[in-house]
């Protein structure tokens, strides 16, 4: 009966209730600061991807990062109410009366004990948190994860899934991973080589390719990030006259817009009656 007029006095209810609001206070700041964080995020991708070029995907890129931004916030959001939560609960048993103590030094032992059991895991964990964070790869994204290529199917907090161009599923851990090329990531330039005859005229084969890239560029307004250029001559070797094409697009569309620009030369040289290399 003692114990319970003890925890029902006023000092005791008014400490308590001290706790409660201190806790209630540090969430809305805890809240208002990762908002706050999230929005310099976003602020500084969108300032990195126009320093980059790439004004014209910025819509394209801005739901990923705002996806990633959002969930970024929303662990740290939830690890911040868990911690203050955590200690709340640790100032109100002291109030009340409970030693804390022991408690402490029992969640301590379980606490060490659990850190030598899960040393790897606890790594795959910020590996990934990190990996999310720094926008490493992304579900969709062509990657190059150490020596295994294909497209990115998952990305969790302990583990990775990629699926190879053979149609294998990978799951990686995160904290295995040491080696990261993203080809989906930015821009991407290319230099593709397009072969005539040797004995056509290198000023008119130039003249024919220049017309395919600016109607090339005017088909992929999208993809392609800077006008096209004929560099010239790359080789000539036997009968065959090797011209050099530069090209720079979104990550990504490379493939398609070089695969569209070789047909359309096809097609303009069939016009202009320049041959091919034989």
């Amino acid at each position: 009966m003692k114990f319970h007029t003890e925890i029902l006095t006023w000092s005791t209810l008014i400490q308590l209730l001290l706790i409660i609001a201190i806790a209630i206070v540090l969430r809305w700041l805890l809240r208002k600061g990762v908002n706050l964080v999230v929005s310099a995020m976003l602020r500084t991708a969108k300032k990195r991807d126009e320093a980059m070029g790439l004004g014209r995907m910025l819509p394209k890129t801005s739901e990923r990062q705002t996806q990633r931004t959002k969930t970024v916030g929303g662990l740290l959001s939830n690890l911040g109410v868990a911690i203050i939560l955590t200690v709340a609960i640790l100032a109100g048993f002291s109030t009340i009366g409970v030693k804390i103590g022991p408690i402490l030094a029992s969640a301590g032992i379980v606490g060490v004990a659990l850190a030598f059991g899960a040393q790897s895991l606890v790594k795959d964990f910020l590996s990934g948190l990190f990996i999310i964070i720094e926008d490493q790869y992304g579900v969709g994204d062509t990657v190059n994860i150490d020596e295994l290529g294909g497209v990115v199917e998952e990305v969790g907090l302990r583990t990775t899934r990629i699926r190879d161009f053979n149609g294998v599923a990978w799951y990686l851990r995160n904290g295995e991973i040491l080696k990261v090329g993203n080809i989906s990531q930015g821009w991407a330039t290319s230099f593709t080589d397009i072969s005539v005859h040797a004995d056509e005229d290198p000023d008119e084969v130039t003249r024919v390719l220049n017309m395919v890239l600016d109607e090339l560029a005017a088909a992929y307004p999208d993809s392609i990030l800077e006008q096209p250029k004929v560099l010239g001559v790359g080789d000539i070797t036997g009968g065959t006259m090797t011209f050099q094409v530069w090209t720079k697009c979104v990550a990504g569309t490379q493939f398609e817009v070089i695969r569209a620009m070789r047909q359309m030369a096809k097609t303009a040289f069939a016009e202009a009656r320049i041959r091919g290399a034989f």
